[in-house]
Order: C-alpha cells, then sequence, then structure tokens
C-alpha cells in the first residue's frame, strides 16, 4: 500500500498556529470516531459542523470542516473582542467561561476556554441554507452580540429554510420596537463591543418586524440573547432580534413589514426590559440606525 497523503488543513485565525485544523479531507478508513480522536474533538462537535447524521457514513474525499479548538493561547496584542471574533463566539461568552472581568485584559500565555462550536453553527447555518453560511476559517461570524453558553442544538435548527424572501418594501428598515437606545452599535469600556442596538421598551410591547422577510430562525438555543428571531430578507440582508418575552411567529414563516413577531422581555443576558436588534448584510454586522426610517 502506498503511503496516505496528509489532510489539508488551514488554520483558525489571523495569523497561523492558533491551534486547530480547519479542514480534513477523508481518505479510505476515516470514520467519524477516528477523525474526532486524530484532533482531540467531540464528535458531535464535527457532525454538527458539517450537518452529518447517524450513521455518519463518509466517503473519500469528502471535505469535512472542524470546528474551533475548545483552549487558546493568548497572544501578543490580543484582545478578547478580536479573539472571540476569530473563533465566531461572543465576547460575553468568553468572558463568562474564563471568569474575566472589566476591563477584561489578557497576558501573553494565557489559556482561555472557548465555547464548543456544535451550537455555534446551528444558529450560524440558518442564515442562507447553503454551507456558506457555517461560520468558516477567516470569514466574520454571523453572531449575536449577547454571547452566552449555548444548550446542544435541535435538529430543526440545522435544516436550512428553502422560502425564499420576498421583495423589500423600502431601502430602509422600521424601527423594530419604540423606545430610546441604551446601548449604541460598536466597541464598550468595559472591552466589549455590541453588534446592534439595544432598545428600551415596556415588557410586553409589540416587536415588530423590521422589513418583509422569511423566518429563519426562532428559538432560545442561545441562552446570552434569550427568546432569538432571526429574519432573512432580499438582497442578502439579515435583522435578529433577541431577549424577547414571547415568539409569535414561526421558523420558516414569510411575514411582512411591521408584522408583530413577539413581545420584549428579559431573556438572556439582561435584566431589565428591552429589545437587542442587529441587522446584517451577508455576515457583516452593520449600524442599525444608519438604516432605519425616521
Amino acid at each position: 500500500m502506498g503511503a496516505q497523503q496528509p489532510a489539508e488543513v488551514s488554520h483558525y485565525g489571523a495569523k497561523t498556529g492558533a491551534g486547530s485544523a480547519g479542514i480534513h479531507t477523508v481518505v479510505a478508513g476515516d470514520t467519524l470516531w477516528s477523525i474526532s480522536g486524530r484532533y482531540h474533538m467531540a464528535m458531535r462537535d464535527i457532525a454538527v459542523m458539517n450537518k452529518l447524521n447517524a450513521p455518519f457514513a463518509l466517503s473519500a474525499g469528502q471535505r469535512l470542516w472542524l470546528p474551533p479548538p475548545t483552549q487558546y493561547q493568548v497572544r501578543p496584542g490580543d484582545t478578547l473582542y478580536e479573539v472571540s471574533r476569530m473563533f465566531g463566539v461572543g465576547t460575553h461568552e468568553v468572558a463568562r467561561l474564563n471568569n474575566l472581568r472589566s476591563p477584561y485584559v489578557l497576558r501573553q500565555g494565557q489559556s482561555l476556554r472557548m465555547p464548543s462550536a456544535a451550537g455555534q453553527s446551528a444558529v450560524a447555518s440558518t442564515g442562507g441554507g447553503s454551507s456558506r453560511d457555517i461560520v468558516k476559517p477567516g470569514q466574520k461570524p454571523t453572531r449575536m452580540a449577547g454571547g452566552g453558553s449555548v444548550k446542544a442544538a435541535k435538529p430543526t435548527a440545522l435544516r436550512p429554510v428553502s422560502v425564499r424572501a420576498p421583495k423589500r418594501s423600502s431601502s430602509k428598515f422600521l424601527k423594530p420596537v419604540d423606545g430610546p437606545v441604551i446601548s449604541k452599535y460598536g466597541p464598550k469600556k468595559s472591552g466589549l463591543h455590541n453588534d446592534g442596538i439595544n432598545i428600551k421598551a415596556p415588557k410586553g410591547a409589540p416587536v415588530r418586524a423590521a422589513e418583509n422577510g422569511v423566518v429563519v430562525y426562532a428559538g432560545s438555543e442561545l441562552k446570552g440573547s434569550g427568546n432569538l428571531v432571526l429574519v432573512r430578507h432580499a438582497d442578502r440582508w439579515m435583522s435578529a432580534y433577541a431577549h424577547m418575552d414571547r415568539v409569535l411567529i414561526k421558523r420558516g414563516q414569510t411575514i411582512k413589514r411591521g408584522q408583530t413577531l413577539g413581545t420584549v422581555g428579559t431573556t438572556g443576558s439582561v435584566s431589565k426590559p428591552q429589545l437587542h436588534f442587529e441587522i446584517r448584510r451577508g455576515t457583516e454586522a452593520i449600524n442599525p440606525e444608519r438604516y432605519l426610517d425616521g
């Protein structure tokens, strides 16, 4: 028998050596169990990231995305925000797992625990219905700013929504709830980063769809975001609504601009009633206030 060809690999992060291979090319004899042992990763994480179902049959030449490692060693110049973006996870969750406190200064050589990738890819994969929507090395993650620990992903969260988003009614977005913005988009003095805005509103106030679209996620797998709704709009736009009390729509449902999605609440990592709202173009988070009517 000839020598086995090494698996093609790529590294996580802006620099090489982040600690884990990014891709494994299946060769004859490979099993999910043997691959998980080779890379010291949970079988479930690999299966979820690649949408594999039992009995997990693999074919030679198949390319498998490998989850980021669950440990990361801090390098010179690293910040909590940069590390969280490198692995496609929330800054709040990395801080919580490592008992970090404001101002979240990292030390060179410090070992950080990172969240499991299984739940992360479950929500990321709801965006567009193809493997391109899974967070991959070098790609900006589709991730809610609240972070939070992730429960085991439900099977329904892994199936893409194939319903086509309806045509938009306006070039601008409707503000989803009435109230003042209590946390703006961008970096915070604490060292964290808000990928959207947080709007103060009474508990139970209606949360309206910012535009015509299709509901691609409605659930609570991301604890930091609480009850979360993701809506896909035409032309690669996406809107997100977190910390809701009640969710009144279902995944796969086509909705209209102004339609009630649910109500304001305090679920997730907040103690006062508010809505966390994001607007994204592709995988890029954009300041929502620049795109709202009025």
